[in-house]
C-alpha cells in the first residue's frame, strides 16, 4: 500500500450530503445522491430540515409543536435513510435532522462535506424552496459543490457530462467535470457560448468578423483551459463546442439527457447575495439535467 493510500484510510472521509422533504422529487435527489455516494466511496448523510421557531419570546405556537415537529423529522429522516439503505446495500447512511433554516442548515454542513445535493419542486423544506432562495443562496455562498437534481432521468441517457467553460477561473470546475467523467466512465463535453452583439453596437466593429474565425477562436481558448488536466485523467475523452447564442439555452440543450452538467459560481458578491449569476440562476430554473456548481473564489485560490 502506498503513503497515500495509507493516508487516504487514515483520514476521515467526507460524506455527500443531501436534504430531504417528503416530495418525489427530493426522494429522486436522495437516490441520485446515493449512487454519488457509491461511486465516490464515501458515506451519505440525509438531512431532514425543520425550520423551527426560535423566537422565544415571540410564541406563535404551542409549546408542544416543536416536540411533535423534531419527532415527526427524525421519523421521516429515519425512513428515508432506512430506505436507501435497503436500495443500496453496503452504502454508510447516516440520517440528520435540524430545527434550522434549510440554507443555514446545508450551509454549515457544507464546510465538512464533499458534495451537497439537493432536490427541486418539493412541498417545503429544500426541495420546495428550490426556485425561491434557498438552493441560489446555496450555489452562491456554499464551501463545496452543490448538485441540483431536476427533473426525471432520461430513459436514453448519454453518457457524458457537459461543462460550461467561462474564463481562467474554471479551473475548479474543469477538475470537478473531469473527475466526474472520470468516475462515470463517460466523455467530457466542454462547451464554450457567447452571446451575439446587438446590430446596433458596431456595424463596422471587429464583433461582426467572420464567424468560423471568432469560433476558431473560442475552441482554442477552451482547448488551452484544458490542456493542464489531460495528463492527470487521460482515459476521459474530450469534445470541444464553441457556439454563438444566450448561455442558458445552450448549454441546457447540450446537456439534455446527459448525466450531468458542470459550471461554475464566482464568490464576488456579498454576503447577503442570493444568487450566483445570470447563467447558474438560469440553470437551476431551467435543466432537467442535474446542476453541478462549483464554488469560485479567485484564480489565485484555484
Amino acid at each position: 500500500m502506498t503513503e497515500n493510500e495509507i493516508r487516504e484510510e487514515e483520514e476521515p472521509r467526507r460524506p455527500v450530503v443531501v436534504g430531504v422533504d417528503r416530495s418525489e422529487n427530493a426522494a429522486r435527489a436522495a437516490r441520485w445522491a446515493a449512487r454519488e455516494a457509491l461511486a465516490r466511496h464515501a458515506p451519505l448523510t440525509v438531512v431532514n430540515a425543520l425550520d423551527l421557531p426560535t423566537d422565544a419570546s415571540l410564541p406563535l405556537e404551542p409549546p408542544e409543536f416543536a416536540l411533535k415537529e423534531r419527532k415527526a423529522g427524525v421519523e421521516f429522516a429515519e425512513s428515508a435513510a432506512a430506505d436507501l439503505r435497503a436500495e443500496f446495500p453496503g452504502l454508510e447512511i447516516v440520517a440528520e435532522v435540524s430545527d434550522l433554516a434549510p440554507a443555514r442548515t446545508l450551509n454549515t454542513l457544507s464546510s465538512d462535506a464533499a458534495l451537497l445535493v439537493t432536490g427541486t419542486r418539493g412541498h417545503g423544506g429544500f426541495s420546495g424552496m428550490l426556485l425561491g432562495s434557498v438552493s441560489r443562496r446555496l450555489a452562491a455562498h456554499a464551501h463545496t459543490p452543490l448538485v441540483v437534481v431536476r427533473g426525471y432521468e432520461s430513459e436514453d441517457l448519454i453518457d457524458e457530462v457537459v461543462l460550461g467553460v467561462e474564463d481562467a477561473e474554471s479551473a475548479a470546475a474543469i477538475r470537478f467535470a473531469f473527475e466526474a467523467a472520470q468516475r462515470y466512465g463517460s466523455s467530457l463535453h466542454a462547451v464554450r457560448a457567447w452571446s451575439p452583439r446587438p446590430t446596433y453596437a458596431a456595424p463596422a466593429g471587429p464583433f461582426f468578423a467572420e464567424y468560423e474565425e471568432f469560433q476558431a477562436d473560442e475552441r482554442k481558448a477552451v482547448e488551452q483551459l484544458l490542456a493542464p488536466f489531460h495528463s492527470s485523467y487521460p482515459e476521459v475523452h474530450v469534445q470541444i463546442t464553441a457556439a454563438r447564442g444566450n448561455p442558458v439555452p445552450v448549454l441546457v440543450e447540450t446537456a439534455r439527457n446527459t448525466r450531468l452538467i458542470v459550471v461554475g459560481s464566482h464568490r464576488r458578491r456579498g454576503p447577503l447575495a442570493v444568487g450566483a449569476g445570470y447563467v447558474v440562476d438560469g440553470l437551476l430554473a431551467h435543466s432537467p439535467t442535474p446542476v453541478a456548481v462549483v464554488p469560485i473564489t479567485s484564480t489565485a485560490a484555484q
